[in-house]
């Protein structure tokens, strides 16, 4: 009896093949109407904003990380105790050209031995130690 009345309900309520296209291109359509209004690229005033005050300097410097153009990376040299921040662009056999600062870019190009590691927000020099150390002496 149960299964019977059940049954009338679904006949009744059960909806044609015309309903359900016409639901799915409705879904269809919104979809790409919300992606339309909603999504698409970056907006190229805002490359333009990013990349302002950038310049790009093809260095000999010696890659320290997997290469991905558009990684942030920081540009190291040891001996005069220097970092700099750039994005790295372009890489050749022998060169590797990075965007930093306009005010950083002398600094890189002034002097040699660069590399080039990841990004590393506290990364520090080690100390020098002056004076006399605390070592046994005979």
């Amino acid at each position: 009896m149960i299964s019977k009345f059940v049954g009338t309900l679904l006949k009744k309520n059960t909806k044609t093949k015309v309903w359900w296209f016409k639901l799915a291109a409705s879904l269809v359509l919104s979809n790409v109407f919300f992606f339309a209004l909603f999504g698409g690229g970056s907006d190229p005033v805002q490359e333009i904003n990013s990349q302002a005050g950038l310049v790009e300097v093809q260095l000999n410097a010696s890659l320290l990380t997997p290469f991905t153009s558009g990684k942030k990376v920081l540009l190291v040299n040891r001996h005069a105790r220097a970092r700099v921040e750039g994005i790295l662009n372009a890489q050749a056999e022998t060169s590797t050209t990075v965007a930093v600062q306009e005010k950083d870019a002398v600094t890189l190009l002034s002097q040699e031995g660069w590399e080039i590691l990841p990004y590393l927000k506290d990364f520090k020099f080690r100390q020098i130690a002056q004076g006399e150390s605390y070592e046994i002496r005979y």
